[in-house]
């Protein structure tokens, strides 16, 4: 079936689904008709379905970026990845634009007064078109999903059962996370040996000299050294788990190659190595149900005698992990695509929030200026005046009322970017389209913190900011 047959069936069914959500009789009282309006509206004027058609055409032109010469495992991440990334920035743009248009379109034409006095009242203006923003996303995110399955299924081989593709839990080793316990032992330790240099250090600075060390000793393997790394997996190792590794041998030596002894309980490997080329080795079925299991590595030097390397390490966060399966493939999209689903409907609140006191373009902007921070990472540390070789005296003005509620808001600010940080966490695309499993506990996790928390604050501040204002017909305005 071609891509643009798997298109056209998408939109119909996304037709069906909101034809069937705006006729079947459903008991709710004024919120149900508020985001039964809303749907009708958005139908009406042509943003659902062109909408729609944008985004299952958009998928349907995946295939074209896949180089056909490239492995499967490469064409089947590459199409999940960009396919999520493009279901993604529609929906959450879409999202925007339905809740922020349809409120700020009501207060300007006058339609405002006649659904808070004459019908359904203030109270449940909000939550209806909530319920009608989240309700018209699923309409198109089930279609896309299943569409994006289904082209995934065609860029494999005929052979590959994809449905019984299995995901994967990727565990890093506890000694390469260092904790503050292990910085104060250092530096007070340090500071027994060499008073006068360390006992003279800030105490920031002692921290921060000693965490680089601790992590550049905990990331390296020495020649001739063994060293053991500590898994831990609550869930129990499953069959088929591995050792990924890949290291670093150094800029002089990157086309070199070299020996890594790996022991198992007593039971030991040696693997050639190439430097920052990724090996694996099978973890021995004994260990099948164990929470955890310990990793004996040595280093053994180049190859070849007349080559020295004296030392390798473990550069990023992925050089050395435990690949254990865990769920499979198609399980953790769904998944994925539900957290999706829950920060839509976040956006959804934050645009009806932000349109209750701005028109559609500066509320537009505004929305547009979250995803930005959320993209960007925050701000933390910007209204810290303790620098490091600041020396500064203390300002007489810091405690004047301005200065006071200026950094208040400033403090303010930063704690709300901050929490920007609960959106990056439940951004599950990428590690879909790496085979790693996305767990039901991180979309409780997202329904409780992004669903509940965030878009609940944002509805009842938008509903109590709309109960105070007094809304007119245009011509008043």
């Amino acid at each position: 079936m071609t891509p643009f047959i798997l298109a056209f069936l998408a939109w119909v069914m996304m037709a069906l689904v909101v034809q069937v959500a705006v006729r079947v009789p459903v008991p709710g009282g004024a919120v149900v008709a508020i985001s039964r309006t809303l749907l009708i509206e958005i139908w009406r004027r042509g943003v659902l379905p062109i909408c729609g058609g944008i985004l299952f055409l958009g998928l349907a032109m995946l295939p074209w970026i896949l180089d056909d010469s490239s492995e499967e495992s490469s064409r089947l991440q590459t199409i999940l990845d960009y396919g999520q990334i493009w279901i993604s920035s529609v929906l959450l743009l879409l999202s925007m634009w339905i809740t922020s248009g349809s409120l700020a379109d009501e207060i300007v034409t006058g339609r405002m007064r006649v659904l808070v006095v004459h019908r359904h009242g203030k109270s449940a203006l909000l939550p209806g078109k909530w319920l009608g923003s989240v309700l018209a996303i699923l309409a198109l995110l089930v279609p896309a999903t299943a569409m994006l399955w289904m082209l995934s299924g065609q860029v494999v081989d005929r052979s590959t059962d994809l449905f019984g593709e299995p995901a994967y839990e990727l565990v890093q080793p506890q000694i390469m996370e260092v904790s503050r316990e292990e910085v104060e032992s250092y530096v007070a330790l340090q500071k027994l040996e060499d008073p006068a240099g360390w006992g003279a250090l800030d105490r920031d600075k002692a921290y921060r000299i000693a965490r680089s060390r601790i992590e550049r000793l905990s990331h390296s393997l020495v020649q001739g050294v063994p060293m053991d790394y500590h898994f831990q997996y609550p869930g129990g190792l499953s069959e088929g788990a591995v050792l990924e590794f890949r290291p670093s041998l150094g800029r002089l030596h990157r086309s070199e190659r070299a020996r890594l002894r790996v022991q198992f309980d007593g039971t030991s490997k040696d693997v050639v190595i190439r430097n920052s080329v990724r090996s694996q080795v099978e973890v021995p079925d004994r260990f099948r149900g164990d929470q955890e299991i310990v990793v004996t590595m040595e280093f053994l030097g180049a190859v070849s005698e007349e080559m020295r390397i004296p030392s390798m390490n473990w550069n990023g966060s992925d050089a050395l992990l435990l690949r254990i399966q865990e769920g499979s493939l198609l399980s953790s999209l769904i998944r994925s695509q539900l957290l999706l689903w829950i920060r839509c409907g976040f956006v959804a609140a934050l645009g009806l929030m932000v349109s209750t006191f701005l028109g559609l373009p500066v509320a537009t902007l505004l929305v547009l200026c979250f995803f930005i921070a959320a993209a960007g990472g925050g701000f933390a540390g910007a209204f810290d005046e303790n620098h490091e070789g600041s020396h500064s005296h203390p300002d007489p003005r810091d405690q004047e009322p301005s200065r006071v509620i200026i950094d208040l808001l400033a403090g303010g600010g930063e704690w709300i970017v901050g929490q920007l940080g609960d959106w990056n966490r439940h951004v599950t695309g990428s590690r879909v389209a790496a085979g790693e499993n996305v767990k039901i506990a991180e979309v409780y996790s997202g329904f409780t913190r992004i669903g509940l928390i965030w878009a609940g604050l944002a509805l009842l501040l938008g509903t109590w900011i709309n109960s105070r204002k007094e809304h007119g017909l245009g011509v008043d305005r």
